[in-house]
């Protein structure tokens, strides 16, 4: 499980114990040559499709973030309410149109071994630079304006998501979806860094940032973590948000080239 700071039903439980990553990287959905970038639309793995949450997807995100066996080792409790989601999707949708990243509704492709519907949600969140998420308001994901933080070495500052449906637990989709998006944002910044030609990617690896935040006891998703090549920060680094028995990890650019 992870969470993003301030941020509504965001610890997101994994419970990956056997999971195991994608032979490749996400595609392009359109069945253009290269990645999908998290700016462009769809990415298309091995079994997974993802593409940004939409008005249509609220029920099943609904249905999944009330779930209580969503929240096993999480540090937050589900939602109640419908009106919930469906305030937390608009601000999810806000936070992408504005900054052209966000939360990627996770299904399986047609023919893949895997339940139809909504199989779970992963993504990124800019942190505002107060050390929180992009947001003003606890319990809430929304963007307020401060823009996105940035690391010590100037980086903007992500924090990854995950939320799996418990339907799919053990069959390695959080792996597989969260390459496959790691995989588009690495694209992303080369591309980005390559057109500017602003020394970026050269000073020090990307444009971006990636860190995960998640409870001290949450083995499943620390495994998760460790996986996709997450090392512990520096302690003197706080973790944003300051919630009690949170820790912070970081995905050093080498690590990011790893995980992919």
């Amino acid at each position: 499980m992870t969470h993003v700071p301030d941020g509504a039903a965001v610890p997101s439980p994994d419970e990956e114990r056997r999971a195991v990553g994608a032979s490749g990287g996400g595609t392009r959905a359109d069945g253009g040559g290269g990645n999908a970038g998290p700016r462009d639309g769809a990415i298309l793995t091995e079994r997974l499709r993802l593409t940004p949450v939409a008005e249509a997807d609220e029920a099943e995100l609904f249905a999944l973030h009330s779930d209580p066996r969503a929240f096993v080792e999480d540090s937050t409790e589900p939602l109640t309410e419908p009106a919930q989601m469906r305030w937390v999707l608009a601000q999810w949708r806000r936070s992408r149109a504005r900054h052209g990243l966000g939360h990627l509704a996770v299904r399986a492709r047609e023919g893949a071994d895997l339940p139809v519907g909504l199989l779970g949600v992963v993504g990124f969140v800019p942190l505002s630079g107060e050390g929180g998420a992009d947001g003003d308001d606890r319990d809430t994901d929304p963007s307020s304006g401060r823009g996105p933080g940035r690391s010590p070495r100037g980086a903007t500052v992500l924090s990854a998501y995950w939320r799996l449906s418990p339907e799919v637990t053990g069959r390695g989709v959080a792996t597989e979806a969260m390459r496959a998006v790691l995989d588009a944002l690495e694209a992303d910044d080369a591309q980005e860094g390559a057109a500017a030609q602003d020394g970026r990617v050269a000073q020090g690896g990307a444009a971006h940032e990636v860190v995960a935040i998640t409870a001290r006891g949450n083995a499943p998703s620390l495994a998760l973590a460790a996986r996709l090549g997450f090392v512990p920060a520096p302690p003197e680094r706080p973790v944003p948000g300051g919630r009690d028995g949170d820790v912070l990890l970081l995905l050093p650019p080498s690590g990011r080239g790893r995980s992919l």
